[in-house]
């Protein structure tokens, strides 16, 4: 694993969303953080985007009960901890944030993916995600190799 990463929010909900695949390798992310491991940064949107997830869960059933798989305590308490979590949030300039929109509209991508992209691209490091689906239908000259898919840190048997 590299030392310096840019985390995205479908990672860091599984901090906090149990139920959520792969969550014991973001557990393992989370203590390479809080050992001072692993240096992981992110845009400003990282937060909102979690906070939004947990919030959904709240009105989501799991699978195996009829209970939310988040109730409203908790959720409070997981939005207040992602707020204490050492990691680096980059504020965007304007540079940026264009970049960002013209690569959004190039790539067929969501402007808050883009963020990640461009953040990981100005940070020279890989950007790791858990959504898998972000790297179908990509155009050449797409940054695939600036993504790291959460489930690829898996070591085989």
């Amino acid at each position: 694993m590299n030392n310096r990463m840019v985390i995205d929010a479908s990672v860091a909900v599984k901090w906090f969303v149990k139920d959520e695949a792969d969550a014991d390798l973001a557990d393992d992310m989370l203590v390479a953080l809080l050992a001072g491991d692993l240096e992981l940064h992110a845009p400003r949107i990282f937060t909102y985007e979690v906070c939004a997830v947990l919030t959904k869960a709240c009105s989501q059933r799991s699978v195996s009960a009829k209970s939310p798989r988040l109730t409203k305590e908790l959720a409070l308490r997981c939005a207040r901890e992602v707020f204490r979590l050492p990691i680096r949030h980059a504020s965007a300039d304007v540079n940026e944030a264009t970049d960002s929109v013209r690569m959004a509209i190039e790539c067929s991508k969501t402007f808050n993916d883009m963020t990640y992209v461009c953040l990981a691209g100005a940070l020279d490091c890989h950007w790791c995600t858990a959504d898998d689906k972000l790297l179908r239908n990509v155009p050449s000259g797409f940054p695939r190799d600036r993504i790291l898919l959460l489930a690829s840190l898996r070591q085989s048997p």
